[in-house]
C-alpha cells in the first residue's frame, strides 16, 4: 500500500487506526501524547473528516514515525489476529454467560472508562 493512497481511503484509514489504537492498549489521550497530535485532530482523522491532503499526510506521517510502522502495517492490522496473554481461573465455567444485570454493569463500567479517556 502506498502512503499516497491513504488519503483517498481516509474513512477506512480512520477505522483501521481506531482498531490499532484499541488493539495496542492506547487510550485516545495516551495515543495523542505519544504521537504529539491534538485530540480534536485525532478525532477528525479517526472519523475521516480531514479534507486537506497536506494536513492529513502531515499528521499521518507523525503517527507512523512515532509508532515505527508504515501504511501496510496499519491497513493490515486486525484485532482478531493479535495474540493476547490472558489470565483465567482454573475453576471458571467453560460456557459462562453474563446475566442481564452483570452485562449492564459491565457496559456501564466501559462507558466510565471511555469518559475517563476523554478527560484524562
Amino acid at each position: 500500500m502506498r502512503f499516497d493512497e491513504l488519503f483517498e481511503m481516509r474513512k477506512l484509514t480512520g477505522i483501521k487506526l481506531k482498531d490499532y489504537i484499541s488493539g495496542n492498549g492506547f487510550s485516545k489521550v495516551s495515543f495523542c501524547k505519544k504521537t504529539e497530535i491534538s485530540r480534536p485532530t485525532l478525532d477528525k482523522i479517526l472519523n475521516g473528516e480531514i479534507d486537506s491532503k497536506s494536513s492529513f499526510d502531515k499528521h499521518l506521517n507523525k503517527i507512523f514515525t512515532s509508532l515505527g510502522i508504515g501504511p501496510d502495517t496499519l491497513m493490515e492490522f486486525s484485532t482478531k489476529t493479535q495474540s493476547v496473554d490472558a489470565m483465567y481461573s482454573q475453576k471458571a465455567l467453560i460456557n459462562y454467560q453474563m446475566n442481564d444485570k452483570a452485562k449492564m454493569e459491565y457496559d456501564l463500567l466501559q462507558d466510565i472508562l471511555n469518559l475517563c479517556s476523554v478527560y484524562y
